[in-house]
């Protein structure tokens, strides 16, 4: 996700410079204006439950639907604040969180330079450019991997499972555009079409896969704790930086590479979900850029791939200038889309701002994100999505007591945000349609979490091949 999403009502007053690296400022492609946050009409709707059975989860034999939420820094902050997130999920009834499982810099010597800043989040990296061997190396070690074991030993012992991100399309963190500078490249787009990028990211995505938990000696491609594989964060053919050209590719750029990277990563592991991790753009059918295409992303064509096991698709009006309305529309277009393919939808990245005083309570925006959280959640629940996955759940930090609200988009166990979330949560392990409308079980309990396809809609399979690493 961008991890700064501005909008013109929000710049007024915000020091912008005050926010951490992992917080930024993302330009969109222009989109309609929509009614201002103090002009909306806040409406909650009416849902009238679907009686049309829809693809689903399923975990043990049983039908699996959820509330889930988003954290970027279980990779990296402190062991008390890793089991901090896990206990505040916990208590609301979240059941998967997904985590950026990247951290990717420059050299060591820095003669190949780090995208973002220094490269490292608090001293912690997970990849970075070996200048002797000229390839990416891994940081095995208790500044690098060891501390993703913790996290999914963590999320394993709170019984919460993970969508474990591969890559970024923004340079937050790293991602497609630090794989680039390694090369040389500077053309955003040349990450998906690129033969040394790809080889790279196979490399990298092996040896996270097939990675032994120091810990506990589990294998990641056997360890229940983690929901799916995501291949990136948002991918798209622009980063809105100096690496972006408006040539050289189009929607079949981005969708090529996830058929060829999801087909990748089922090979090495048939135990786990993928997932592709768009933003969920259409082609037509709507309003404003998000119905364009935008940036290469065609929706319905990523989440049709044979090896993509779910469809996802975020959400944020106040980024898009779309209005909170619009995303009842965008809602139910993605449900039924995901009708159609016979897959499972997911809800994967949502959020509305809202303003807080020194003393962390909510001044500005309740009723608005109130209401919006209340639609989007009510429409997945009834109208068939599989879960939703709120940004961004955030707790104890080791300096300031609470973690700070830097993006406003944050959600504290013990708030109204949570309160709200939580009682979803509820609901959506109780009584969501999909769940609710889920075809019989036709394969063994499992504890891994599968799709649970309608009738006539055939499981994905994976290719047979399997990419080897480099050996020197």
């Amino acid at each position: 996700m961008p991890f700064l999403r501005v909008s013109p009502w929000l710049l007024s007053g915000i020091a912008l410079a005050a926010a951490p690296a992992c917080v930024r400022t993302q330009h969109v492609a222009q989109a309609p204006k929509a009614a201002t946050a103090a002009e909306e009409e806040l409406r909650v709707v009416d849902v009238e439950p679907t009686n049309e059975p829809v693809a689903v989860f399923e975990l043990e034999g049983e039908p699996f639907c959820f509330v889930g939420a988003n954290n970027y820094y279980l990779s990296f902050k402190s062991p008390a604040m890793v089991e901090d997130v896990f206990v505040q999920a916990k208590a609301m009834g979240v059941r998967v969180i997904r985590f950026w499982g990247f951290i990717d810099r420059g050299s060591l010597d820095g003669s190949v330079p780090s995208v973002d800043g220094d490269g490292t989040k608090d001293g912690v990296y997970l990849q970075y450019w070996d200048a002797s061997a000229k390839r990416p190396a891994y940081n095995d070690g208790k500044h690098g991997f060891e501390r993703v074991d913790f996290v999914l030993h963590k999320a394993r012992e709170h019984g919460i499972k993970l969508t474990y991100v591969l890559t970024n399309n923004w340079r937050e963190f790293g991602g497609m555009d630090q794989y680039l500078t390694w090369y040389g490249l500077t053309e955003h787009h040349r990450f998906y079409t690129d033969a040394r990028v790809k080889a790279a990211y196979k490399a990298w995505v092996y040896h996270v896969v097939t990675r032994v938990n120091s810990i506990d000696g589990v294998p990641y491609r056997d360890d229940p704790a983690i929901f799916a594989w995501e291949l990136a964060n948002e991918p798209r053919c622009r980063s809105f930086r100096d690496f972006d050209v408006m040539e050289g590719w189009d929607t079949s750029t981005i969708t090529a590479w996830a058929d060829e990277m999801s087909s990748y990563v089922k090979s090495l592991d048939p135990n786990h979900l993928v997932a592709v991790g768009d933003e969920g753009f259409l082609q037509g059918g709507g309003e404003g850029f998000p119905h364009q295409a935008a940036d290469g992303v065609d929706h319905r064509a990523l989440t049709a791939l044979p090896n993509v096991d779910f469809g996802t698709f975020h959400l944020y009006p106040d980024n898009w200038d779309l209005g909170i309305e619009f995303g009842n529309r965008w809602v139910e277009a993605h449900i039924e889309l995901a009708r159609e393919l016979g897959k499972p939808i997911v809800l994967e990245e949502y959020g509305v701002r809202v303003r807080r005083n020194e003393r962390n309570a909510i001044t500005w925006g309740w009723e608005r994100r109130k209401v919006a959280y209340t639609n989007w959640n009510e429409l997945m629940l009834q109208r068939g999505g599989a879960g939703a996955m709120f940004w961004i759940l955030v707790g104890y930090d080791d300096r300031h007591g609470l973690y700070p609200d830097y993006d406003q988009y944050s959600v504290y166990n013990g708030g109204p945000s949570a309160a709200l979330l939580a009682g979803y949560a509820r609901r959506f392990a109780q009584h969501a349609r999909a769940c609710e409308l889920a075809p019989p079980a036709t394969l063994p309990p499992s504890k891994f979490v599968r799709v649970r396809p309608l009738p006539g809609h055939e499981a994905p399979r994976a290719s047979s091949d399997v990419f080897a690493p480099w050996t020197g």
